[in-house]
């Protein structure tokens, strides 16, 4: 399941954004309160199926890295599925702005199904899913970092 496209609206207007080792730190920072619990409550949200919802859900992670640029953002995020049998993960893909609830042994795409071990741990609330490392986000919003 997946919400149907629309005229995508910017939301951020960062170009250059951070270099090397800045970025690097900066990603490893701890996540704030707002954004750990947003990613939470995606089971309950509406933002499946509210475009509205879904376009405050893109806000919630642009202002969490206000100074990144696009193409440092995670590509997404992959968390544990709270629907039930038989669903076990959901992934929220930024790049096709949408969330997805996946069956289990139903294999998401390959930017995704590495984190997804991950994502079914009890310490993790979620894990950002970025080209080179996975960030595996706690609810306290420690971030550990995973290299590829």
């Amino acid at each position: 399941m997946h919400t149907t496209s629309r005229e995508a609206k910017p939301i951020r207007s960062v170009q250059i954004g951070l270099r090397e080792p800045q970025l690097g730190k900066r990603l490893r920072e701890k996540r704030s309160g707002t954004y750990v619990e947003t990613f939470s409550r995606i089971d309950v949200a509406g933002y499946q199926t509210d475009r509205d919802a879904l376009d405050s859900l893109l806000r919630t992670i642009s202002n969490e890295f206000p100074e990144l640029s696009i193409d440092q953002l995670p590509l997404g995020i992959v968390s544990r599925c709270y629907l039930g049998s038989p669903f076990e993960v959901h992934i929220c893909d930024f790049n096709g702005e949408i969330i997805e609830h996946f069956e289990m042994h139903r294999p998401m795409s390959a930017p995704f199904e590495r984190a997804r071990c991950l994502a079914l741990h009890p310490s993790y609330a979620f894990i950002e899913v970025f080209n080179d490392t996975l960030r595996a986000v706690c609810v306290d919003g420690a971030v550990s970092v995973i290299a590829q």
